[in-house]
C-alpha cells in the first residue's frame, strides 16, 4: 500500500480527526488501530486510542518517533466508527424490508486528550496511545470552596459550568409541574473539585448524565427521567439475541445476556429540622419494595430539605415547601436503591451500542426479558485490521454492556457523601455599609469566612448564621450579638458545611480583651460598647485574693454599683486604686430607689446573710417600745390635764401601734416572711441615723408625725424656731418643769380670742425691774378672801380681816385715770381680722 493511501486510511472501520494531530502532506500521520473504553451513566468516560505511524519505507522514522505529544494534551480528538447497518438488499420487498445496510452511518466518540505516550515499535511503525476524557474531566483537577446562596441545583450547575466553554444539554423537568427547581439558602462547595461538588448535588436531586458525541463535539446531557433518553440509531433500535451456536446472521447482535434480579431496600425515611418551625414533623417515608421476599428493609437518613429562611431575602422572603421537597428527595433515594434490583449484562459485536440510549431486545428465551432497555453502561473494544499482511492483527469488535428496563426509574446512587467539618472555622462578622450591627428577629448575623476569596465583606458574604448562646428560652436567656469586625468561631450542625452556627468569639489584634492582660488576669466579666461611640457598660468580677468584688457600671453618668472590696475599675485599664469595702451605688446623674411593697434600710447586720431578708426584729422591738412610751406619756399628760383622751396624743399612739403591726406582720404556713405587709419605708440605724444637707430638710406626713426618744429631744437652730399649729398646742412635762427663756427680745403670749390661764400648785413668781398689769375694763386681784378691784368706777378694796397700809407719807389728791392700750405691739390688725375670720392658727406679724 502506498504512503498516501496509508495516511488517508481508506476502507477502515476507525478513523480519527483532531486539530492538533500531526499532519504530513495534508494528511494525518497517525492511523487508529485500536479503541477501548467505557461510558456509564453518571460517570466520566475514559477511552484509550492506539495509533500507528505509516508502515512505509518512504516515511521518515525520525518524524514517526518524534511527534510532540505536549501539543496534543488538552485538545479534542474525534474517533469515527463506521456502522455497516443491517440487512441485504432483496428485490421486490415492500418498504425497508428489502433494503441493504439499514442504519449504516458513523458513530463518533470525542474526547479531550488527557495523556499521550509512545507505546512501542511495531515494524517500521511507531505506536502511540492517547487517553480520551470528557471535557467535564477538567472539573476534577481543581479544588475550590465557595458559597452559593439562594440558588437551585440547576442554577448552581450553570454557575459552576460557566467556567467551562463546552456544550450542555439540560433535558430536565422539575420536581413539581409548573414549579421552578427549589432554591437552597446556601450550598457550600467545601474544598471539593467542581466535579465532586456537582456530582454530589446531582446525585441528591436525582439528576443523571452522560455525553452525546456528534459533529466533532461531545456535549454533556443532564436528565432526570427515562423519558429524556433517545433510542439508538436505526440499526440498533431493535437488537436480536442470538446464542453463540456458530450460525451466521447479517446483523450485529447480542450473543451473551444475563438477566439478574436482586434484593433491594424497600423503604426510605428522611428526617430534617427547621428551627423556624421547631415543632413541625418534617419526616417523610417512601415505600416502594420490589416484588420479592424480604423486600421491606428501611433506609433511615437525614434530609437536607429544611430551609430556615437564611438566604439573602431572610425572613422577608418566601418560605420553602419542606414537605413537598422532602417527598421528592426521598423518592429520589428510593428509586436509586430500587433500580439496582433488575439489571441485565451482556456482550455482542455492537459497534453502535451507546450509553444513554434505549433499544428493544428480541429473541431472548426468557419472554419477560424481551422488552425495551436503557443502556446504563457500555464498554467497547475495537481493533482495526492490520495495514500489512503477516502481522497477526485482525479486526475484532466487542461490546460489553449493562442495561435496565426503561420502564423503571433510574437514579444515581449516592456515592459521594457531603463533606463533614469536624472542627471549627474562623470568620469575621460583616454588615452593610455604615452599620455596626446587622441582625434579624432570630439574632442571626452575616459573616465573611477567612477562606472566602469571593465575598465582598458585607451582608452578601454569607447566609444568615445563628448565634449559639449559653442559654435561650421563650423570650428569656442571654443575648450577645457579634458586631462588625468581630472574629467568631463557626461550628457546623452534624459537621454539615451548609449548617453553620456561631459558637464563640475570639480575640485578635483588632479585638483585644475587655480588660488589659495580663495585669488584669483576676478580672472576669463583660464589657459592652456603645453603638457608634466609645462608651461602655461593664459587668466585672474581681477575683483578686482577699479583695474580691463585683462591679456593675455604665459610662453614662459614671453610674455604678460596687460590691465587696471596692477597687476602682477604669474601663479597659481595669483595676486601679482601692476605695473601701462593702457596697457603693453611685451616679453623676439622678437616682431613684423604689419598692412597691415596702423598703427596709438598716445597719442591723445578719452575719453571712443568714435569716429572712426582711427580718427587722430589733427594729420592731424598738418601735414597739417607742409606741408604749408614747402611749404611757399620753396617759400621764391626760392625768395632768394637758391632753384629752380623744383626738390628742393617745390617738397617735394607736396609729403607731397599727403601723408596727403592719411592719411586724404575722407568720403562717402560707407566709413565712410576713414583714412589711404594707408598703412602709423603715430606716434603722444601730449606731444612729443622720440626715444632713446644706439646704433645707422637709418632713411631711399626710396623717401624724410622731417622735419618740428614750433620751432627750434637742433642736438647735441657727436662726429661728417656728411652729404653726392649726388646732392646739399641748406641752406636758412630767418631772423637771418647763422653762421658756428669751435671751434677747420680748416674750409675747397672746390669746387673740379667748383667755390666758396660768395655774400653779404653789406660787406664781413674776420678777422684773418693772411689772405692768393692764386691763381695758377691769383688774381683779383676789387672794385668801381679800381682793382689790380696778375699773373705771374706781378702786375697791375688800377683806374680811384687817387692812393695813404702810407708807412714809400718805397723800389723797383728786381723781386721775390712765388709758390702757391692750393691743400687742407691731401687730397687723387687718391680719388679725382675717385670721379670726378664717380660723387660722398662724397670724403673720
Amino acid at each position: 500500500m502506498g504512503l498516501m493511501n496509508q495516511l488517508s486510511g481508506t476502507g477502515r472501520t476507525l478513523s480519527v480527526a483532531g486539530a492538533a494531530l500531526p499532519m504530513y502532506g495534508g494528511q494525518p500521520i497517525l492511523t487508529p488501530v485500536k479503541l477501548a473504553g467505557a461510558e456509564t451513566l453518571g460517570e466520566l468516560f475514559r477511552y484509550t486510542l492506539e495509533l500507528k505511524t505509516p508502515d512505509s519505507l518512504a516515511f521518515s522514522p525520525s518524524i514517526a518517533a518524534n511527534i510532540e505529544l505536549d501539543r496534543l494534551i488538552g485538545t479534542e480528538v474525534t474517533v469515527s466508527i463506521q456502522i455497516e447497518g443491517k440487512g441485504h438488499f432483496i428485490p421486490g420487498l415492500a418498504g425497508e424490508a428489502g433494503q441493504a445496510n439499514l442504519g449504516a452511518g458513523t458513530r463518533e466518540i470525542t474526547g479531550i486528550v488527557s495523556a499521550a505516550r509512545i507505546v512501542r515499535e511495531d515494524g517500521r511503525s511507531i505506536v502511540y496511545e492517547l487517553t480520551l476524557r470528557p471535557w467535564l474531566w477538567q472539573a476534577t483537577k481543581n479544588r475550590n470552596t465557595r458559597n452559593f446562596q439562594d440558588m437551585s441545583v440547576v442554577e448552581i450547575t450553570d454557575a459552576v459550568l460557566s467556567a467551562y466553554t463546552f456544550p450542555v444539554d439540560k433535558r430536565l423537568t422539575t420536581p413539581r409541574p409548573n414549579k421552578a427547581w427549589p432554591k437552597r439558602d446556601i450550598q457550600r462547595q467545601h474544598f471539593e473539585s467542581d466535579w465532586t461538588f456537582l456530582q454530589r448535588l446531582w446525585q441528591e436531586w436525582g439528576i443523571f448524565w452522560f455525553f452525546e458525541h456528534s459533529d466533532g463535539k461531545h456535549r454533556l446531557v443532564l436528565c432526570d427521567s427515562m423519558g429524556a433518553l433517545k433510542s439508538l440509531d436505526e440499526a440498533y433500535r431493535t437488537i436480536r439475541y442470538e446464542a453463540p451456536t456458530g450460525r451466521r446472521i447479517d446483523e450485529e447482535h447480542i450473543h451473551a445476556l444475563t438477566v439478574q434480579t436482586s434484593l433491594t431496600t424497600g423503604a426510605v425515611t428522611s428526617v430534617d429540622y427547621d428551627y423556624t418551625w421547631p415543632r413541625a414533623d418534617l419526616s417523610v417515608k417512601r415505600e416502594d419494595p420490589r416484588d420479592t421476599g424480604l423486600a421491606h428493609q428501611e433506609h433511615y437518613t437525614w434530609g437536607d430539605y429544611a430551609q430556615p429562611q437564611a438566604g439573602a431575602s431572610g425572613l422577608s422572603g418566601d418560605h420553602n415547601e419542606p414537605q413537598t421537597e422532602a417527598e421528592y428527595l426521598t423518592m429520589v433515594q428510593m428509586q436509586a436503591l430500587r433500580c439496582q434490583g433488575l439489571r441485565a449484562t451482556g456482550e455482542g459485536n455492537l459497534r453502535g451500542l451507546v450509553t444513554g440510549r434505549t433499544f428493544v431486545l428480541t429473541h431472548y428465551p426468557q419472554l419477560a426479558a424481551n422488552r425495551e432497555y436503557a443502556v446504563i453502561s457500555s464498554r467497547l473494544t475495537i481493533e482495526e485490521v492490520a495495514e500489512a499482511s503477516g502481522t497477526g492483527q485482525r479486526y475484532q469488535c466487542k461490546a460489553e454492556f449493562e442495561v435496565q428496563p426503561s420502564s423503571e426509574a433510574f437514579r444515581l446512587l449516592r456515592t459521594i457523601e457531603k463533606p463533614r467539618i469536624a472542627g471549627t472555622e474562623y470568620a469575621v462578622v460583616v454588615c452593610p455599609e455604615n452599620q455596626e450591627i446587622w441582625t434579624d428577629a432570630y439574632g442571626r448575623v452575616k459573616v465573611q469566612f477567612v477562606w472566602d476569596r469571593l465575598g465582598h465583606n458585607d451582608e452578601r458574604s454569607s447566609c444568615w448564621v445563628r448565634v449559639a448562646g449559653a442559654w435561650h428560652g421563650d423570650q428569656f436567656g442571654g443575648t450577645f450579638l457579634p458586631r462588625r469586625g468581630h472574629e467568631v468561631t463557626i461550628s457546623f450542625v452534624n459537621g454539615d458545611p451548609d449548617l453553620p452556627v456561631i459558637t464563640g468569639s475570639a480575640v485578635n489584634a483588632f479585638n483585644m480583651p475587655p480588660f488589659e492582660l495580663p495585669q488584669n488576669q483576676a478580672l472576669a466579666g463583660y464589657r459592652s460598647r456603645e453603638i457608634g461611640g466609645r462608651r461602655a457598660n461593664t459587668l466585672a468580677f474581681d477575683d483578686t485574693n482577699s479583695k474580691i468584688q463585683a462591679h456593675l457600671s455604665s459610662d453614662e453618668g459614671a453610674s455604678q454599683l460596687n460590691l465587696g472590696h471596692i477597687t476602682r475599675i477604669a474601663g479597659n485599664a481595669g483595676r486601679q486604686d482601692e476605695r473601701g469595702r462593702g457596697f457603693e451605688l453611685a451616679t453623676n446623674l439622678w437616682g431613684a430607689v423604689r419598692a412597691t411593697l415596702g423598703l427596709l434600710i438598716t445597719t442591723y447586720g445578719r452575719p453571712d446573710a443568714r435569716g429572712n431578708v426582711k427580718d427587722l426584729s430589733e427594729t420592731v422591738r424598738q418601735l414597739e417600745d417607742a409606741q408604749s412610751r408614747h402611749e404611757a406619756m399620753s396617759r400621764v399628760a391626760q392625768e395632768g390635764e394637758a391632753q384629752d383622751a380623744e383626738g390628742h396624743q393617745f390617738d397617735i399612739a394607736k396609729t403607731i401601734e397599727a403601723q408596727n403591726q403592719q411592719i411586724r406582720g404575722v407568720a403562717n404556713e402560707s407566709n413565712q416572711f410576713p414583714e412589711l405587709t404594707e408598703p412602709h419605708l423603715v430606716i434603722a440605724g444601730k449606731a444612729g441615723v443622720e440626715v444632713v444637707t446644706p439646704a433645707t430638710v422637709h418632713i411631711a406626713s399626710g396623717e401624724h408625725t410622731a417622735i419618740t426618744s428614750d433620751g432627750h429631744v434637742a433642736i438647735a437652730s441657727g436662726r429661728s424656731f417656728f411652729a404653726s399649729v392649726r388646732d392646739t398646742v399641748r406641752l406636758f412635762v412630767q418631772r423637771a418643769g418647763l422653762k421658756l427663756v428669751a435671751a434677747g427680745g420680748d416674750i409675747d403670749i397672746h390669746a387673740l380670742t379667748k383667755t390666758i390661764n396660768l395655774l400653779s400648785r404653789l406660787e406664781i413668781n413674776l420678777t422684773s425691774d418693772s411689772i405692768h398689769i393692764r386691763a381695758k375694763e377691769q383688774v381683779l386681784i383676789d387672794g385668801g378672801g381679800s381682793f382689790v378691784k380696778f375699773d373705771a368706777s374706781g378702786i375697791e378694796h375688800g377683806t374680811s380681816g384687817k387692812f393695813v397700809a404702810h407708807a412714809a407719807v400718805h397723800g389723797m389728791p383728786g381723781p386721775k385715770d390712765q388709758p390702757v392700750d391692750m393691743s400687742p405691739k407691731h401687730v397687723c390688725v387687718e391680719c388679725l381680722l382675717k385670721a379670726a375670720k378664717s380660723g387660722a392658727a398662724v397670724v403673720p406679724l
